[in-house]
């Protein structure tokens, strides 16, 4: 008897460990699809990111990345429980970045925004620029241009 209380007191403790918590569930962005914040994370965007990352979250530089991007990959996926999985994981590199900012070879890069951003604003930038167009994609490289002005 003793066997069956210690097998259901290890099986409830291990449900209640593994039981998604309110913070987990803040890990996915709560506001996916709803355009009622489109303007809220527009406006937080230009306050908070556009400087490095561009207007309309169009910067293509190893520093500040285009943000639209982000989960390109994801987008192409036809599988809709593999691009829901991966756009949680997105979402998840992309929280943990704004957190903890971007720190290479000790150079700061990007600043962390844990603290300074709400997570209501740090969700509405996300469902922001989720929704900015992607640019075309470029049919010539710098190298294209050097050769056909003559330059080598």
């Amino acid at each position: 008897m003793n066997t069956v209380r210690g097998w259901l007191l290890a099986t409830a403790t291990a449900a209640w460990l593994c039981a998604p918590t309110p913070a987990a569930a803040q890990d996915l962005n709560p506001y996916r699809g709803q355009t009622s914040v489109h303007e809220a994370g527009r406006q937080a965007y230009n306050q908070h990111c556009a400087e490095c990352h561009g207007n309309d979250a169009r910067q293509s530089v190893a520093e500040a990345p285009d943000l639209r991007r982000l989960d390109s990959f994801c987008r192409r996926l036809r599988d809709q429980a593999l691009k829901a999985d991966c756009t949680a994981d997105v979402d998840r590199y992309y929280l943990r970045s704004v957190h903890e900012g971007k720190v290479r070879a000790g150079v700061v890069h990007m600043p962390a925004w844990k603290g300074v951003l709400t997570p209501q604003e740090i969700w509405s930038i996300r469902t922001y620029v989720e929704t900015r167009p992607m640019d075309p994609p470029k049919r010539t490289t710098s190298v294209d241009a050097q050769r056909a002005a003559g330059e080598r």
